[in-house]
């Protein structure tokens, strides 16, 4: 079966990674265009991605669609997420550009994509700092951002937490777990640390949003030890569906 792409994408089982870079590409389809854009994504861009994988280019890329209902209204803006994997930053810094369907399909991107109105907010470099993956396949995946009190402690503490957890992570559905830091931008108002849970279904995400699924059998006092280094709680907490994947 295949491993999960990201951010559920790769790697080994339980693997630490000292170099892996990726990069958050936010955007807003207009909900009309949503279909088409899905299936164009999934027609050509997943056969693109799968020859840069191949190539060496990147490590994984994915496309995720905002899990609707789930928030505020307005936080629903960007509805759409690109994530691309690289093995290091230098492999990042070198790219090269591989999403073109004229050279792949003979068809040129302003005709494909033309007709689509996709509006898209920046781009965000992190670095993977842990991620323990099974051999489930995720279909949706919770985006944790946060504010810690001391960065360096709380990454020693979820690095605590999920050594506590991952040998029930098949059990639980739970696909992937990560932890990443932000390299850029680096503006004071954006979180400097990040978290990814997938799971194999939004009963399973839920469960984990309310403290049980794979953290039920967590020691209190670490949660507890957590909940001090947020004082604030998470600073976003957002729910993602897959919608194509390559890897």
């Amino acid at each position: 079966m295949k491993k999960l792409l990201f951010v559920s994408f790769l790697l080994s089982s339980f693997c630490i990674l000292a170099q892996q870079t990726f990069v958050l590409n936010p955007a807003m389809v207009d909900p009309e265009d949503a279909e088409n854009f899905e299936m164009l994504i999934e027609k050509y861009g997943k056969g693109m991605a799968k020859d840069a994988v191949d190539e060496g280019i990147i490590q994984g890329w994915a496309v995720l669609k905002r899990v609707q209902g789930m928030g505020k209204v307005e936080d629903e803006k960007i509805n759409y997420l690109w994530v691309t994997i690289y093995e290091s930053p230098k492999k990042y810094v070198n790219r090269k550009s591989w999403f073109n369907t004229e050279k792949k399909y003979g068809i040129p991107g302003d005709v494909l994509w033309g007709g689509i109105d996709i509006d898209r907010y920046g781009s965000f470099i992190y670095k993977t700092e842990k991620r323990y993956d099974t051999d489930l396949e995720g279909k949706f995946i919770i985006f944790n951002w946060a504010f810690p009190k001391n960065l360096n402690d709380t990454m020693t503490l979820a690095d605590k937490i999920s050594t506590s957890f991952k040998k029930d992570m098949k059990k639980a559905g739970m696909a992937s777990w990560g932890m990443a830091t932000r390299i850029i931008p680096q503006d004071s108002d954006l979180a400097p640390l990040f978290f990814w849970d997938s799971y194999e279904n939004m009963e399973q995400i839920l469960d984990h949003l309310m403290y049980k699924a794979v953290i039920k059998n967590v020691d209190q006092k670490l949660l507890d030890q957590l909940q001090e280094q947020l004082p604030d709680g998470w600073e976003n907490r957002v729910v993602w569906e897959f919608v194509s994947r390559s890897n």
